[in-house]
């Protein structure tokens, strides 16, 4: 399966560590060769880099991984083709990237989602191949009226019963982990598997706060294993609210993670 990788901070921090032991699993010790994608936030603009080859041969993500980028939210993606027919194409590669009131709205998702088609997106549209961008248009299109003139989110309660039934409608087609940002919230979606750490420290008299995200830890740290449909809002690493999503997570994830523990990959 593909790989997510995302932070937020309560101030900007370079993410060079991570990105060191996270891109070789694009290719090199990890069979998601099909492409990656980087976005940093800087205020309400993302800085998008995504190609469609292999992040372990990627120059640019070489550069970047020692070029000290620092930011306060960064979600990050490296993919394996499923299916095999959604082939390497900048369009097929996550993140993916819409405006919504002068704000950059960023989602990277893991997981393939047979039938999404089926649900019509409305205002937004997908320009690539891929269920994963079908679902991005279909998240954005159910918060559209919850984000404000300037591409924030309103009320966050209202947001979560927007998003509600639409994770309800999508979570049975198979497996939907996600990251979806816009620079001040960044939501999480653990539909089967992801991990969250948290980092505190003093930096020139600041309190630094982290929250990194991963499909699987990074670091030999005490990663917390999130429960199965379960959406975080996090906002200044820090998270602002916590709930369970509707739907039961689907028997073929499962069933596909425990191989996976034991050796056998299908993806």
């Amino acid at each position: 399966m593909c790989e997510l990788l995302g932070m937020s901070a309560r101030y900007p921090s370079a993410l060079d560590t991570s990105l060191e032991l996270f891109r070789p699993r694009g290719g090199e010790i990890g069979p998601h060769a099909d492409g990656w994608g980087l976005a940093f936030f800087e205020g309400r603009t993302a800085r998008l880099y995504k190609e469609p080859i292999p992040a372990c041969e990627s120059r640019c993500l070489a550069f970047l991984q020692g070029y000290e980028l620092q930011s306060d939210m960064v979600i990050a993606h490296i993919r394996k083709a499923n299916p095999p027919g959604v082939g390497r194409a900048y369009a097929n590669t996550h993140p993916f990237e819409r405006e919504v009131g002068g704000r950059s709205w960023v989602f990277a998702h893991n997981g393939v989602l047979p039938g999404i088609q089926a649900y019509t997106p409305g205002r937004y549209l997908p320009m690539g191949d891929s269920d994963s961008e079908w679902a991005f248009c279909l998240l954005m299109e159910a918060i559209h009226d919850c984000i404000s003139h300037y591409g924030k989110i309103g009320d966050i309660q209202q947001t979560l019963a927007c998003l509600a039934p639409v994770i309800a409608t999508i979570n049975p087609l198979d497996e939907f982990n996600f990251l979806l940002g816009n620079g001040e919230h960044l939501f999480v979606h653990a539909h089967s598997e992801l991990h969250l750490l948290r980092r505190e420290c003093r930096i020139d008299g600041c309190d630094q706060r982290v929250a990194l995200i991963a499909t699987k830890p990074l670091s030999e740290e005490a990663w917390q294993c999130l429960l199965p449909n379960t959406l975080l809002i996090l906002k200044e690493g820090e998270i602002v609210q916590e709930v369970r999503t509707p739907g039961a997570a689907s028997p073929i994830a499962w069933q596909r993670r425990r191989a996976q523990e034991q050796g056998v990959t299908d993806r």
